[in-house]
């Protein structure tokens, strides 16, 4: 744990709090998760003297790896490539397709919905 005080910002307990996304806003709509995405930071050191610590959390069925220097920089990041990926696996009409694309669509698809804003 020595390692924490490389990042001041970086808390003992930030590696220890789960993360809880229920809603992501994308330009029109708003995802919305049927239960929480619920995820355990874990700490990704540095990997050279100077570097900072992050905190990471890696979602395979979603195709995500995230990091962030903190808490909110981790869950900003999530919240980025949740976007990233419903956009990419979900609306997109121009993707290719393969049977691990047609799953990470389905795994998003059977997480969420999108309620669009009025």
């Amino acid at each position: 744990m020595a390692r924490l005080t490389e990042n001041p910002a970086l808390s003992a307990t930030d590696s220890q709090t789960p993360i809880e996304v229920w809603t992501v806003m994308l330009d029109n709509s708003t995802i919305k998760f049927n239960k929480p995405l619920i995820v355990k930071p874990e700490i990704l050191p540095p990997e050279a003297p100077g570097d900072n610590t992050y905190l990471t959390v890696d979602i395979p069925e979603l195709n995500i790896s995230a990091h962030g220097l903190n808490h909110e920089e981790l869950r900003d990041s999530i919240e980025s490539c949740i976007s990233f990926g419903w956009r990419h696996y979900v609306q997109s009409s121009d993707c290719l397709t393969s049977p691990e694309i047609e799953k990470i669509k389905h795994n998003y698809l059977n997480l969420a919905e999108e309620v669009f804003d009025e």
